[in-house]
């Protein structure tokens, strides 16, 4: 693949959304546009590299599953699927309520190969979308967009951001950002790669710049994910794999005291979601096998201040 690191997790990411909407017969968040933003030779290259680590996450499985098609269902369901849907249905839901609310300003941070754009019904006329992302996989992104024939909404902004050197408000801002209109950041997938301080660092920023009301969602690692006597097996292996890419899984927070973690950030914790409300809130009744993940919390934020 021509892909540079900063991209390979996207198209993960891209594959996993579009494989279970295309194999679920109950998505949790239907992804219809996923899959039509990757090669051929990319979809064959990320099933192989998932179906042959079956024996990495369960040596069982890998025995007594006989087909390809058999192991890289349970390593999709039981290994990826169900953390990316669930938090991709949260934030887009928390996003339809916002812009009830009145709402014209959706930011997604470390945007990836998120197709909410390409995938965006009825929304206000007045309704802005900007992308931020890495500048290499922004680039590799919309040349991606134009290969596979897309055409890119007026009303979508792509901002490059090198979060190590450039600033976010300042970016954001020459590309049309009001900061009088309330808006709507979303962070996923990113929060546990960044050290603490940050964190902190670009929730302030956001605040600064954001009227109050404003929201940010993110998902979040508790802090048992890094005892080992305490983690589950699953994010342990979670671990160990991201460590192995070179980019390990760093910060984690105390759900019981988000909150106070966050006073200087001019944010209120909104919301703050435990794995057994997220497996309530989307995977009851289901009989595909997926479940919420241990240790992963889903939070909404209220720019206060």
């Amino acid at each position: 693949m021509e892909a540079k690191k900063e991209s390979l997790t996207a198209l993960v990411s891209c594959f996993a959304r579009g494989y279970h909407a295309l194999n679920s017969s109950q998505p949790i968040f239907n992804d219809r546009v996923a899959h039509s933003l990757l090669r051929d030779e990319e979809k064959q290259l990320i099933s192989t590299n998932w179906a042959n680590a079956i024996a990495f996450f369960d040596a069982e499985k890998s025995e007594s599953l006989k087909t390809f098609e058999e192991k890289l269902e349970w390593v999709m369901n039981n290994q990826t699927i169900p953390q990316l849907v669930s938090r991709a249905r949260y934030a887009e839901d928390g996003l339809m309520s916002a812009i009830e609310r009145g709402v014209r300003q959706y930011v997604i941070l470390g945007s990836g190969f998120d197709t909410f754009a390409l995938r965006q019904e009825q929304l206000p006329e007045d309704f802005i979308i900007y992308e931020v992302d890495h500048p290499a996989t922004q680039a590799f992104k919309l040349k991606r967009l134009q290969e596979m024939g897309f055409e890119i909404p007026a009303n979508v902004k792509f901002v490059p951001v090198d979060f190590k050197h450039d600033s976010l408000p300042d970016e954001l801002k020459k590309s049309g950002f009001n900061n009088k209109l309330f808006s709507f950041f979303s962070l996923l997938g990113v929060v546990m790669y960044l050290e603490k301080q940050d964190f902190f660092k670009l929730l302030t920023g956001i605040s600064d710049m954001s009227i109050n009301g404003s929201s940010f969602v993110f998902d979040y690692l508790d802090d048992m994910a890094f005892n080992d006597l305490l983690a589950s097996k699953k994010l342990i292996q979670m671990r160990q794999l991201t460590a192995h890419t070179g980019e390990p899984m760093v910060t984690s927070f105390d759900p019981f005291e988000l909150d106070q973690e966050l006073q200087d950030c001019n944010m209120l914790l909104y919301e703050n979601l435990s794995p057994a409300n997220i497996e309530e809130l989307y995977f009851t009744d289901r009989e595909d096998g997926l479940h919420a993940f241990d240790h992963f919390h889903f939070a909404h934020l209220v720019v206060h201040k």
